[in-house]
């Protein structure tokens, strides 16, 4: 195995390391560090052929991806102006007057509005929208704010495996095997659903002292209007409609390619309908370009293709995967359980998205040797959504709604968060694990 590999293989592995330790440590920005671990990359000649330049080799896993940049960017444009017509905010608030404020059912409803977002919208913009809101909530009817926030937390990561537009690393996964909307609805969709039971469950067990010695009155429920959160009808009678039919288009793009033998991808949909909704309210693109498009992440992405196409490139991933393989004899039982197992605990201290790039690329190589993968796809994506909940920085997500937390002067401790999350991600873990070895391999 270590035969096949050369010098530019471990400097791969050297700068995925080095990438790594800054990931985790946060010492500096992530989007410098794989930014710059890419560049290191190319300069030091590690994609050279001899046929091509280190740049123009390494700029293949970049274009190779333009997919997932382009769906990113539109749904973050797109989500972003239908936010601003307040529909969102007054489901949330909706929500609190349904269920009277209690707390135990608002957990409830919030973490199910969580995830139902996510499946369709993707989880950093959910995110994004609903942490004021739930901070508002918090600070207004005198929550306690560690359950409420966990519990959207975990919606948000575990709801990135329901479909393939839920979550980027979902999204590259489906895209990069050839995985179909359907497909992963049938069966990380499914799993996810009970997956979200058990954490309803769980959080409501964990957290049922502080939930029940906290009183919400009602004339403080009776201040909360889901009218007034409607901030511009116009953009909700338009841009709504223009957001649902985007998804609609990429629940249906295979149906449509069938019947019509028009292709559409996820990129040209979203793209297409946030410039249309650009366009039809008159925004500034200058002004989008800045306040909606968090080129932070978008450059992120970029600089990971480069760093973990490197360990393609030099034949890393395929001497991983043969590692694995060699690991487990090839027994597809122990592959599923080390990588559903092992996803999940992973992800909670790593940054989820690099770990699934690579090994989505690993998992081919095992493929491509003659070994059947199919249950393998499952249990990654659901691992690294899973673990994705485990820690404060282990999604960006998380990261998002921790940090706006900070800015109301609401701190969680890391240590205080990773000792109630990460049992849960165990228990999903295995319970994904046994669903999946009940389903392919019993």
């Amino acid at each position: 195995m270590l035969a096949e590999l050369t010098i530019f293989s471990f400097i791969s592995i050297a700068v995925l390391m080095v990438v790594y330790f800054f990931l985790i440590t946060e010492k500096l920005p992530k989007t410098l560090v794989a930014v710059l671990g890419g560049v290191t990359l190319i300069i030091m000649q590690v994609f050279r052929s001899t046929d091509a330049t280190s740049q123009d080799n390494a700029f293949h896993f970049i274009s190779h991806n333009l997919d997932i940049l382009g769906f990113v960017i539109g749904m973050m444009i797109l989500v972003g102006i239908v936010r601003e017509s307040g529909v969102f905010e007054a489901a949330a608030i909706a929500l609190v007057k349904l269920v009277k404020g209690q707390p135990t059912y608002l957990l409830v409803a919030l973490g199910y509005l969580t995830l139902f977002m996510t499946a369709f919208f993707s989880n950093i913009p959910t995110i994004l929208i609903l942490a004021p809101v739930v901070l508002v909530l918090i600070r207004e009817l005198k929550l306690p704010a560690l359950p409420f926030l966990f519990i959207i937390v975990t919606m948000a990561n575990i709801g990135g495996a329901m479909t393939p537009i839920s979550d980027p690393t979902t999204y590259y996964q489906a895209k990069t095997v050839g995985l179909s909307f359907g497909e992963v609805v049938q069966n990380s969709g499914l799993i996810v659903l009970i997956l979200s039971v058990i954490s309803t469950a769980y959080a409501l067990l964990v957290f049922r002292k502080d939930l029940r010695a906290t009183k919400v009155k009602a004339k403080d429920i009776a201040l909360f209007d889901p009218r007034k959160a409607i901030q511009d009808r116009y953009i909700l009678k338009i841009g709504l409609p223009i957001a649902i039919l985007s998804i609609v288009l990429m629940v249906l793009k295979e149906q449509i390619a069938h019947l019509t033998g028009v292709t559409l991808d996820n990129a040209t949909i979203t793209i297409g309908a946030s410039f249309a909704a650009i366009l039809i309210f008159h925004k500034e693109p200058r002004s989008i370009f800045r306040n909606l498009i968090d080129w932070e992440i978008i450059f992120f992405f970029i600089g990971l293709f480069v760093v973990v196409g490197a360990l393609e490139f030099t034949s890393v991933i395929t001497s991983l995967a043969e590692w694995l393989v060699s690991l487990t004899q090839g027994r597809i039982e122990w592959l599923l359980f080390l990588i559903a197992m092992g996803s999940g605990a992973l992800s909670t201290f790593i940054d989820n998205v690099p770990y699934n790039i690579t090994m989505v690329s690993a998992i081919q190589a095992m493929e491509r040797s003659g070994l059947w993968v199919y249950p393998l796809w499952w249990a990654l994506n659901l691992g690294t959504s899973i673990g994705g909940a485990g820690s404060p920085i282990a999604a960006a997500c998380n990261v998002i709604a921790f940090g706006q937390a900070e800015k109301e002067k609401i701190h969680v401790n890391f240590m205080k968060y990773l000792a109630v999350a990460f049992p849960l991600v165990m228990i999903n873990s295995l319970v994904t694990f046994a669903v999946l070895w009940l389903r392919y391999l019993r």
